[in-house]
């Protein structure tokens, strides 16, 4: 009796064994999952979602290029330290909590940490966008735990991919870019108001007026935008995002349209290299520094070393690459503004001068080619879409 009780026992658990050894692991640390050790967080508050977005940025301490940055929606906390961000969540329809944003590029061809969820590799440019499945995020004794289970399509070709298992499990620090109270209101003063730009603020081949007026108006609501009129002497609107206490470049909504080629135009900050005659589009926002005491809205800055211009660019429709201006561009470009007051339409009030320190006609963009160097180092920050949720 006691000899068979043994065999019974030795049985049963080398049947447990084998079946405990048949189960996938659900902490992400068997081997078909992609396990990282370094997980940033940052947390963007409501964008008019009414939920919490956040974004995760997964890899590897001893080479960040390479990773997942996640793009997900929470419920709202009533502040920073009640953010709750474990659960299931999948792709998104309307940004409601425990869904996420699917991977998109960005308007230089590539993704953006900040519009949408996809996975990354700048050492060799590959990126793959996440358009399914899955991810699981739960807290364990003050540690999180992390998997994806998602499908993706590579951004280049649109080629499909699947399989893509990642995970983490450690601390994140969550830093808040929500815009808080200090920094929602760091630009109040910035109201409806006019301002007379001079040069020659060209407009494709019909030259431009000496000296051109126009507006700088807020718009209202939680995505709260500066819209400019009058840039380029045209009846035209360009916008500057007003995200995380700043303002930034809004240079993914189309603004013009070349009636000879299609070519969409786009307010844009380009990073023109004039010894070697190259050009790289500023990725992601631009940010536009802006001085309360002088009311001066600056554009100037570098990119990757090489002096920033602005203005409204033509891109080819179908490969991305710069066509030529609408506008000329402009480097070290600043805008004075006078806060509106009452005044008749006749005699519009006029404000310090347009001024910057090189320009550069669409013409004369025509000799440039894209520099195609290599990414060196995966962009730092975070970039948001104008429009989080499209609807």
């Amino acid at each position: 009796m006691k000899k068979y009780s043994k065999i019974k026992i030795y049985l049963t658990l080398a049947i447990l064994a084998m079946v405990c050894y048949a189960c996938p692991s659900n902490d992400g640390n068997d081997e078909s999952f992609t396990v990282y050790d370094t997980a940033d967080g940052s947390y963007l508050g409501d964008l008019g979602t009414g939920t919490a977005v956040f974004l995760i940025d997964m890899y590897n301490a001893a080479d960040d290029n390479v990773g997942i940055y996640l793009f997900g929606f929470a419920k709202l906390p009533s502040s920073l330290a009640n953010l709750d961000v474990t659960g299931t969540y999948s792709i998104t329809s309307n940004g409601a909590a425990l869904t996420f944003l699917p991977g998109s590029n960005g308007d230089n061809g590539y993704p953006v940490a900040g519009t949408g969820t996809f996975v990354y590799n700048y050492n060799t440019k590959q990126f793959t966008l996440v358009t399914g499945g899955t991810f699981d995020i739960a807290l364990s004794g003050g540690k999180y735990i992390i998997t994806t289970d998602f499908t993706g399509k590579d951004y280049k070709t649109g080629a499909a991919v699947s399989n893509l298992k990642y995970s983490f499990t450690g601390n994140i620090s969550f830093k808040d870019l929500s815009g808080s109270s200090s920094t929602t209101t760091s630009f109040t003063d910035i109201v409806a108001s006019n301002y007379t730009a001079t040069g020659d603020p060209g407009f494709l081949a019909t030259p431009g007026p000496s000296s051109w007026s126009g507006q700088v108006s807020p718009s209202t609501g939680t995505s709260q935008f500066y819209s400019i009129s009058g840039w380029g002497g045209k009846s035209i609107n360009v916008s500057c995002n007003f995200n995380n206490g700043q303002i930034t470049m809004d240079n993914s909504s189309q603004i013009a349209t070349d009636a000879a080629t299609g070519d969409p135009g786009y307010f844009q900050a380009v990073a023109l290299n004039m010894s070697a005659m190259t050009y790289q589009f500023v990725s992601g926002s631009y940010v536009v520094a802006y001085n309360k005491s002088t009311k001066v809205m600056d554009f100037s800055g570098t990119y990757n070393g090489v002096t920033v211009y602005v203005g409204i660019v033509a891109k080819n429709k179908t490969t991305g690459s710069l066509d030529g201006a609408f506008t000329e561009l402009y480097a070290n470009a600043k805008l004075t503004l006078t806060p509106q007051v009452s005044q008749s339409s006749s005699s519009p009030m006029r404000a310090s001068e347009f001024s910057y320190s090189s320009s550069i006609s669409g013409e004369e963009l025509k000799g440039f080619t894209m520099d195609n160097k290599p990414y060196k180092n995966k962009p730092t920050g975070i970039s948001l879409a104008k429009r989080i949720i499209k609807n």
